[in-house]
C-alpha cells in the first residue's frame, strides 16, 4: 500500500515514532512525506506510482488540515484520493467532514486502528471486474446475483437497465456510441432507435442520484459530446 503523508515539518515527522508516516512504515506502507502546501510534491512520481491514500497529519492544526485538503482538491494527481485526517481528541469538534475527508483516525494512533480504517477506504474506493462481480468504488454489481448495491444498500434496475449498467461497467473509460450500446447492449435484432439509449441512460443516472454523490459515485456515467457514453 501507498500513502502520502502530509505534515507541517516532513523531515521531523520522519524521526518522529509517533507520526503517522512512521507508523504507516512500520505497518509495511511506501510512504512519501509532503508539506501541507504541497509544494515539495512531485506530481509526475505521484501519477507514476499513485497512492491508496493521503493522511493529513494536522493533530491539533484542524485549520491548516482544511487549508491542506482545499489544496488537495485542486492537486489533480490526489484529487480523487480517500483522505484520512489524523486529529486529536480536543480537536474533534471541529472537523467538518462536509469539507472532504473520508475518514478520521484519533492522536495518539493507535497502529491497529490505523491499519483497519487504512483497509476500509482502500475497498471502498477500489475498482475491480470479475465473471461475477464488478466493483467501481461503492458501487457493487453483482452480475452472478443480478444485484446492484451502492454504499451497502440494494437498488432495483428493470432488466435492460442492469444490462447497461453492467456493459458499461465492463468497459470502464471506453466510449460507446448510441448505436455500439444499441447492438451490444439490446441486441441486433432489436428494432427502437437510439432515443432508448438515452432514456436508460437517464434512468440509471437518477437511481444512482444523489446517493452516489455521496459514496463517491457522481456522475460515473459519462456523456462524451457528439459521441455516446463512457464509465468513467
Amino acid at each position: 500500500m501507498r500513502a502520502v503523508v502530509l505534515c507541517a515539518d516532513p523531515e521531523s515527522s520522519g524521526s518522529d515514532p509517533d507520526s503517522a508516516s512512521c507508523i504507516l512504515e512500520d505497518l509495511g506502507c511506501r510512504v512519501t512525506r509532503a508539506r501541507f502546501d504541497l509544494g515539495d510534491l512531485d506530481a509526475q512520481s505521484v501519477i507514476q506510482a499513485p497512492p491508496t491514500i493521503v493522511v493529513v497529519d494536522a493533530r491539533d492544526n484542524i485549520g491548516l488540515g482544511k487549508r491542506a485538503h482545499r489544496i488537495l482538491s485542486d492537486f489533480e494527481p490526489l484529487a480523487e484520493t480517500p483522505t484520512l485526517l489524523v486529529a486529536t481528541v480536543a480537536r474533534l469538534t471541529a472537523i467538518d467532514f462536509s469539507q472532504g475527508f473520508d475518514d478520521f483516525v484519533l492522536a495518539p494512533i493507535v497502529p491497529a486502528e490505523l491499519y483497519a480504517r487504512l483497509r476500509q477506504l482502500d475497498w471502498k474506493a477500489a475498482a475491480f471486474g470479475s465473471e461475477e462481480v464488478i466493483k467501481v468504488g461503492a458501487l457493487v454489481i453483482d452480475v452472478a446475483g443480478y444485484e446492484v448495491h451502492l454504499g451497502g444498500r440494494r437498488i432495483e434496475f428493470t432488466h435492460q437497465e442492469f444490462e447497461l449498467l453492467r456493459f458499461l461497467a465492463q468497459h470502464r473509460g471506453r466510449v460507446f456510441s448510441r448505436e455500439q450500446l444499441l447492438q451490444r447492449v439490446w441486441g441486433y435484432e432489436y428494432g427502437g432507435g437510439t432515443r432508448t439509449v438515452d432514456i436508460h441512460v437517464r434512468r440509471v443516472r437518477a437511481k444512482l442520484g444523489s446517493s452516489s454523490s455521496a459514496s463517491g459515485t457522481g456522475g460515473l456515467i459519462a456523456t462524451v459530446r457528439n459521441v455516446g457514453y463512457k464509465m468513467r
